[in-house]
């Protein structure tokens, strides 16, 4: 089975259990490799509600150190979920440097010229059209593509109407997205956390498979558990859907390294 690459832990003050259940679940659903990638801390307190302080961060990575000697069946990644805001590129690219990551996720859950605290699950532009709002959020993202600080865009749809997707209006911007990322050395994570929520489909949407195989962009497999039975939710259905596209590549990351998995 794929790795799951995208686990939260508590000290994002909205996941349960401890770092351990999520590892025990995980060799429980068979996976050989995980990641921890919660919340990177930002600088000014920025939505301490759903991430760690920066004074906590050192504890993070002892935990993940502590578990890999507890439970050496199975190899426990250090990863971080890095949010792309404008403006705070130099901390993000020093806080980087200065700990010894497997993997770093890009996410873009705030987009800083919006209102109602920037929250892309927020919007409301009655003057804006649906295609508006998703340009002006993909375009973020690739804004974070084009800093070079990341290694997989994780759920690049999440701002998506269950009517309406970023592929359906945006068809030429997503294709972007994946090109550039594919020149920065990036994948892209297949997240099944939308198959446990009313949207009940992966982040991105299976629609976008075939640009994916096309444009050639490897990709991962990302719960972004935030309970132990969630760690590799539906992976083994979502993996024989992906199986389709015979030119669609996973990989694997250590030391901020790709790796590719044998065909």
């Amino acid at each position: 089975m794929v790795p799951d690459y995208h686990i939260h832990t508590s000290l994002c003050k909205h996941a349960r259990g401890t770092m351990e259940e999520y590892v025990q679940a995980a060799i429980k659903a068979g996976l050989t490799e995980i990641a921890f990638t919660d919340h990177i801390p930002l600088p000014d307190d920025f939505d301490i509600a759903h991430r760690m302080q920066i004074s906590e961060f050192s504890g993070y990575i002892d935990q993940i150190n502590r578990l890999r000697t507890i439970y050496p069946q199975i190899n426990i990644l250090t990863g971080i979920e890095a949010d792309f805001y404008d403006g705070y590129e130099d901390f993000l690219s020093g806080f980087l440097k200065q700990f010894k990551f497997d993997l770093v996720i890009m996410s873009v859950h705030f987009i800083k010229s919006w209102p109602e605290c920037n929250w892309v699950f927020y919007y409301d532009f009655p003057d804006k059209t649906l295609a508006e709002i998703y340009s002006e959020y993909l375009d973020a993202v690739l804004r974070g593509i084009r800093t070079g600080l990341f290694d997989i865009i994780g759920h690049l749809d999440l701002i998506k109407s269950a009517s309406q997707s970023l592929l359906q209006e945006n068809q030429d911007q997503v294709e972007q997205v994946l090109l550039e990322a594919k020149a920065k050395n990036m994948a892209i994570e297949i997240n099944t956390s939308g198959l446990r929520k009313e949207i009940n489909e992966t982040f991105p949407a299976p629609t976008f498979l075939p640009l994916i195989s096309e444009t050639g962009i490897p990709v991962t497999f990302g719960s972004d558990a935030h309970k132990p039975e969630q760690v590799a939710l539906k992976f083994d259905e979502t993996e024989k859907e992906l199986h389709k596209f015979l030119k669609i590549r996973t990989v694997r990351f250590k030391n901020r390294k790709m790796i590719f998995d044998q065909k």
